[in-house]
């Protein structure tokens, strides 16, 4: 049970960071072609809505594996109480690791259900007004932030197995 939850737990992170890489190095150069570009806001509303959905579910299924893992490799949850646990090894990196999960749940809700649908809107409507090109930067940086994040948290995920 350990090894194919923690299978489908590093998969689930390579289609979701795989994800947010693919869209900034394929799919917003793609935007700017002079085919996309009349139409970048719907690409991107209909992209977004896609990859966000999926997300969502990665995430839940990041959690529930996570946990299993953690059970399945006999975790002690009386840890959790124990203020040394946080601050060395494996509790350290394991804290670290769900903070800043934490953020990218913040950051993807934000992202996904408030300034990327307002930003996809705008583009369509009024491509070229000042609240579109902040509402595209914000959604942007969301974005960006989150494969930061991303890339932090598979760092950590790194250091809670290896030290």
């Amino acid at each position: 049970m350990y090894y194919v939850s923690v299978f489908i737990h590093i998969l689930s992170a390579i289609f979701w960071i795989g994800g947010m890489l693919f869209t900034v190095a394929v799919l917003v150069p793609a935007s700017r072609h002079k085919v996309i570009a009349p139409n970048r806001g719907t690409f991107f509303k209909i992209i977004g809505e896609k990859f966000s959905r999926i997300s969502w579910i990665l995430f839940l299924v990041l959690i529930i594996t996570g946990i299993t893992n953690l059970t399945t490799r006999g975790f002690d949850w009386r840890l959790l109480f124990n203020l040394n646990f946080w601050h060395i090894g494996f509790g350290y990196y394991l804290g670290i690791k769900l903070i800043i999960f934490s953020i990218v749940l913040i950051i993807s809700g934000l992202h996904d259900f408030y300034f990327g649908p307002k930003a996809a809107q705008l583009m369509e409507s009024n491509p070229c007004s000042p609240q579109t090109q902040t509402f595209r930067k914000i959604s942007s940086w969301l974005g960006r932030m989150n494969l930061l994040f991303g890339l932090l948290i598979l760092y950590y995920a790194m250091r809670v197995v290896r030290g």
